[in-house]
């Protein structure tokens, strides 16, 4: 996909999401994790603060439509300052994304996904996710460690893969092995607990995906081969997280059975500090733009 195609794109959802804002009383502030939606706030003129947790994405979008970026201090505010993000409008937060995701989750009430197409019980449930070839920030390096993990698998008589694709074409990846185990792919969405509680391990190449699972204590396994961030290399220094980085480390790769989920807490008042401070900038906005009418 071309960067004018994904330009499109990103109008063409904000304009739905605008069209929405027009049915339902505007909001003061925004809240969002994507481009469409700075965008639409700086259409209606309101703040918007974006929530970052890969420093590498390309952020020259959210300078355009003047965004704060809200992320986790355990990444280095350098790596923004780099792409152009002026330090005026970073704010470093205590916590990880997954705090506000997942962090009042109660695993006892989430029934785990059943595949009915999986008969045999004593399988490894294997999640994959490929990488996302149509981001800014893909190598093709990707791809080819992508590759030979399937091919890895495809070889484990005690596995099976659960294929979670991010394009429709990567489905042609699965023919080029002969499988112990057919694998099964995911062609409708599913409640993303309920399906990592169905499954024993991930394989994903970098992502949300990589870091709820990490999060909720599923065995997560990362083959991405582009830059590593500060949030996943933190998840990897604590032992949530595999970073493999070639073919030959596939072997680190353990199919066994998921142990008890023991999922994170990094900051279970997380959502509480971002809404005080979003009520603290609404507010200051609201009481600067009053004493500019009261002196003109």
């Amino acid at each position: 996909m071309s960067k004018v195609a994904k330009i499109r794109g990103v109008f063409s959802r904000a304009r739905v999401l605008r069209r929405f804002f027009r049915q339902v009383p505007a909001p003061h502030v925004l809240l969002s994790a994507s481009r469409s939606s700075a965008l639409v706030a700086r259409w209606m003129g309101i703040p918007s603060f974006v929530i970052a947790d890969y420093e590498y994405a390309n952020s020259s979008f959210y300078r355009l439509t003047r965004s704060t970026i809200l992320h986790p201090d355990v990444i280095d505010p350098k790596a923004f300052f780099a792409s152009g993000v002026d330090s005026g409008r970073l704010i470093p937060f205590s916590g990880l994304k997954e705090d506000i995701s997942l962090g009042s989750v109660d695993l006892k009430d989430v029934v785990p996904h059943r595949f009915p197409q999986l008969e045999n019980d004593a399988l490894v449930r294997v999640l994959f996710r490929p990488p996302a070839e149509m981001s800014h920030y893909y190598k093709p390096e990707s791809r080819d460690l992508a590759l030979h993990a399937l091919g890895h698998l495809a070889e484990a008589s005690e596995a099976v893969v659960i294929f979670s694709p991010r394009y429709e074409w990567q489905l042609a990846d699965l023919e080029r092995f002969s499988w112990q185990n057919e694998p099964l792919v995911l062609e409708k969405p599913v409640p993303f607990v309920s399906l990592l509680m169905g499954v024993d391990l991930v394989v994903c190449s970098g992502g949300t995906m990589l870091r709820e699972a990490a999060y909720l204590g599923v065995p997560a396994y990362s083959i991405l081969k582009s830059r590593i961030g500060a949030v996943d290399q933190h998840l990897a220094s604590i032992g949530r997280v595999d970073l493999i980085s070639a073919p030959e480390e596939l072997t680190r790769i353990e199919l066994r059975k998921a142990p008890p989920l023991v999922p994170m807490s990094t900051n279970p008042h997380l959502l509480e500090e971002l809404a005080a401070l979003l009520l603290r900038h609404v507010s200051g906005a609201a009481t600067i733009a009053s004493s500019g009418r009261a002196s003109a």
